[in-house]
């Protein structure tokens, strides 16, 4: 790969015709180049004029792979002696807005968008010596640097013609079309060495917080660089993506698995850096269960008793009732009949709540004596 200086360049084109401007490359201590020309010949009322564009650009001398290359500047047309020599008796001249699109080649292909130069409409007073100027700009598409060498911009040929009025003191504007055309070849605007992507630097590193268990609430954050780089995170549960962003919340099918977090820190012209840690391995969950199980109802023989449980979210309920302590063989519903040998005995209800992915939750109500 070449090494070469800051490159500024000032390309002449043709009037109203566009092509391309140039750029010539100069070291970053030296003032402008030469300019690089192209000519336009352009017609007026039968006679030949040529017309000469002025493209000014500053690029830089050396630009990361993966970056786009913006060019943009001022160009002005200069007129020659022939035109500005028959313009020079009016109090001034007046031009019509012109625009024409040109080709952008880079490296010798050319992009899928084109250069745009425009020329707006103005009243520009013609100097007792020397060449009218008649300003505008120029509009380049992003030039990509992913080639895999250095850029080289030209711009491809593109005719247009000028309308411009002559105003005459103490008279009517007298309105002139003047077509223009290229007669040289376009000049290179930019050359661009273009260098490997550069280094992200580690800052803050990567790092996750929370209790690695069911149902609780995981975060990231760190894996940020310098230069500053967009950041963004991917949990990985099993060694598989789980989910993006810096929260993530464990899933009960996470049980029993190892979790991990990713960093991604990518910016244009900087190899993407990438940092995981490990987490740790998913614990059960803690399951909430809101109020005590208790039993309702009158005990009494021949009655019914009812165990209203607590509150659990998607918990399964599973119900058990004891006679002194001890299980009644099939008393497994939300009621029980009390018998007569339940007279004098004490009832009680084991209430288990289960739930995937997280620990059972065991409770016991409080006993009721069954009377008469």
């Amino acid at each position: 790969m070449k090494t070469t200086p800051a490159r500024r360049g000032a390309g002449m084109i043709a009037a109203g015709a566009l092509v391309a401007g140039a750029l010539a490359a100069l070291p970053a201590t030296a003032a402008h180049a030469a300019p690089s020309t192209t000519n336009y010949m352009c017609t007026a009322y039968g006679q030949s004029m040529d017309a000469k564009l002025a493209v000014d650009i500053t690029a830089p001398a050396t630009i990361n792979t993966g970056i786009p290359l913006s060019l943009n500047g001022p160009v002005e047309v200069a007129w020659g002696d022939t035109w500005t020599n028959f313009v020079r008796g009016p109090a001034a001249v007046k031009f019509h807005t012109a625009s024409a699109t040109a080709p952008v080649l880079v490296n010798g292909v050319p992009l899928a968008t084109p250069a745009k130069i425009t020329f707006p409409a103005a009243s520009l007073v013609v100097p007792a010596t020397g060449p009218l100027v008649w300003p505008g700009t120029i509009t380049l598409p992003a030039i990509p640097t992913t080639s895999g060498g250095d850029v080289e911009v030209k711009l491809g040929k593109a005719d247009f013609a000028m309308n411009v009025s002559l105003v005459y003191s103490g008279h009517k504007p007298t309105d002139a079309a003047i077509p223009c055309a290229v007669s040289g070849a376009a000049p290179t605007i930019a050359s661009v060495d273009v260098t490997p992507p550069g280094t992200l630097a580690p800052v803050a590193a990567l790092k996750a917080a929370g209790k690695v268990a069911v149902g609780q609430r995981l975060t990231a954050s760190g894996g940020t660089t310098n230069p500053a780089s967009s950041v963004s995170y991917q949990w990985l549960v099993g060694g598989r993506a789980a989910g993006a962003g810096s929260a993530y919340v464990v899933k009960p099918a996470d049980l029993g698995k190892a979790v991990a977090v990713r960093a991604t820190a990518k910016r244009a012209g900087y190899v993407t850096r990438v940092t995981t840690v490990n987490v740790g391995k998913v614990a059960a969950g803690t399951l909430a269960v809101k109020g005590k199980a208790k039993i309702t109802g009158k005990a009494k023989v021949g009655k019914k008793l009812k165990v209203k449980p607590g509150k659990a979210a998607g918990a399964r309920v599973k119900y058990q009732w004891l006679k002194n302590g001890k299980r009644i063989k099939g008393a497994k519903g939300k009621t029980l009949k009390l018998k007569k040998s339940f007279k004098g005995k004490k009832i009680s209800v084991k209430v288990t709540y289960t739930k995937v992915g997280y620990k059972t939750v065991t409770q016991k109500t409080k006993a009721v004596k069954v009377k008469k």
